[in-house]
């Protein structure tokens, strides 16, 4: 009896975590969706500017600048999915 009253004690808090948590997801997904739009549209800049360097300082800044892209591609292919 004891460890069917433990056992629903703890079902129901794993429940209400759950509930919590799906809340939280909900409430966070618009604002995050919004900033990895933004750090996306920064990848596909810093692209852009990598394929149309010129200049004296060509290779070091198309290295730069495909680091950086890179980085920031890392940080939107590891962000958690919100739909």
């Amino acid at each position: 009896m004891n460890q069917s009253r433990l056992e629903t004690s703890q079902l129901s808090k794993a429940k209400d975590q759950l509930e919590l948590r799906n809340t939280g997801l909900a409430e966070i997904c618009p604002e995050l969706q919004r900033l990895l739009a933004d750090v996306f549209a920064i990848y596909i800049k810093a692209k852009n500017f990598h394929w149309h360097m010129s200049g004296p300082h060509f290779r070091d800044y198309h290295l730069l600048l495909d680091e950086h892209a890179d980085q920031l591609f890392a940080s939107v292919r590891s962000a958690p999915l919100c739909f």
